[in-house]
């Protein structure tokens, strides 16, 4: 299988003053469609920037980003925004949600950004906002609504033109322990269920077990790469012949 996501040689430098800082120093990492991958590293790691240089946000140093076979690092600005609207999905730690507006209308926006008529946009928000469990809220605003509620209605927001990738920025992260678990297990189901390749940052070894893979960075560099998926198939293997044996 061909990864949706490549990475090869990936650096990024600021300039403090006199000093330079790599935020990021080199990094390789290949991404599989309708993986869950995290990316786990305390602060200041560099976790947050490879996120958004995948995401295009960021512009890399060095290196290159290849996602659904298109170089990131050789696109416009212009041409950055339109292959966001095409192939990306975003569930941020903030909500980012618009105060005014009420729950279809938010989940609704991406749908504006590409031409969507107003009633097909409507129409497709509401059955989104349906499926993250607030068929009830449709026509709350977000000061109406819980933490939990509020970023299902991101989760729908992203999710609701189908996008190849889904990246999320700390999704839990504002949430209480109860209530994370409730929307990382949605978070799973919805793009499990449509085959969504999901990208999640967190500094949290709770929630990156939830992934099939986990990249730990460190100093700019990837430290060490987790494949749980496997880890839990031999575990059922071996639970498996245990209890035929």
């Amino acid at each position: 299988m061909e990864p949706i996501i490549r990475i090869r040689g990936l650096k990024k430098t600021y300039h403090v003053g006199e000093e330079r800082v790599h935020a990021l120093n080199g990094v390789d990492l290949d991404i599989y469609p309708g993986e869950f991958v995290c990316i786990i590293g305390r602060s200041g790691s560099g976790k947050s920037t490879l996120l958004n240089m995948m995401a295009g946000l960021e512009k890399p140093t060095r290196g290159s980003i290849v996602i659904a076979g298109e170089h990131l690092e050789k696109m416009s600005e212009s041409q950055l925004v339109n292959f966001r609207l095409r192939h990306i999905g975003f569930i941020f730690q903030q909500f980012n949600l618009f105060p005014s507006m009420t729950a279809v209308e938010n989940v609704s926006m991406p749908m504006v950004y590409r031409g969507v008529g107003v009633r097909k946009r409507k129409a497709a928000a509401a059955a989104m906002l349906r499926e993250v469990g607030l068929e009830k809220h449709l026509s709350h605003k977000p000061s109406q609504m819980s933490g939990g509620q509020q970023q299902r209605v991101g989760i729908a927001r992203a999710l609701v033109s189908s996008p190849e990738v889904i990246f999320a920025d700390e999704p839990t992260g504002n949430l209480d322990s109860r209530t994370s678990e409730e929307i990382l297990s949605l978070i799973q189901r919805i793009a499990c269920k449509d085959g969504h390749t999901l990208v999640m940052v967190t500094h949290d070894p709770t929630v990156a077990a939830h992934a099939d893979r986990v990249v730990n960075i460190l100093d700019g560099l990837i430290v060490d790469i987790v494949d749980q998926k496997a880890q839990r198939a031999a575990e059922k293997a071996h639970s498996t012949e245990e209890e035929t044996a």
